[in-house]
């Protein structure tokens, strides 16, 4: 069965961590994503999957067309539903690779659970918004720092 994981890889974005804002606008969600397919290698068959708060549906949603959006209230709700993700969609037996897009420290529980199932881990993190226990976990990190000719 493992062998339905080779070579794949699904990215986890936590839209509201990655632009830094509980509501982002579309230019910012548009931005973040323009910036991420550049500093994050991803292949034909790579699976995204997005979430984020109700209040922010329509800016990601329109932003983010043809990735599956997932939206939950309340506090951490995006997390959540990510979190959800990760354990009842078997995603260490589907994937080769797990694209954490979030520097929330909520996630190094299950970031620790797939390395030892097997999985790659990548954390994608704004500077300044990794938590250090997430950086401990990660296989590996990449900076969502825009570069020179994005940032100006």
């Amino acid at each position: 069965m493992r062998n339905l994981s080779q070579g794949r890889t699904v990215h986890l974005l936590d839209v509201e961590n990655l632009v830094g804002a509980p509501r982002p606008a579309l230019g910012e969600v548009v931005t973040m994503m323009r910036l991420y397919r550049r500093r994050v290698p991803a292949g034909g068959m790579d699976q995204y999957v997005a979430a984020v708060n109700h209040g922010a549906m329509l800016p990601v949603g329109l932003a983010l067309a043809g990735i599956q959006l997932l939206v939950r209230s309340g506090r951490d709700g995006a997390d959540e539903a990510l979190r959800e993700v990760i354990r009842l969609d078997h995603l260490h037996i589907r994937f080769e690779r797990v694209v954490i897009g979030s520097g929330d420290g909520a996630f190094t529980d299950l970031a620790d659970w797939l390395r030892g199932r097997g999985v790659q881990v990548v954390v994608v993190s704004r500077p300044g918004a990794l938590s250090r226990r997430l950086r401990r976990t990660a296989g590996q990190v990449i900076s969502l720092e825009p570069p020179l000719d994005l940032a100006a």
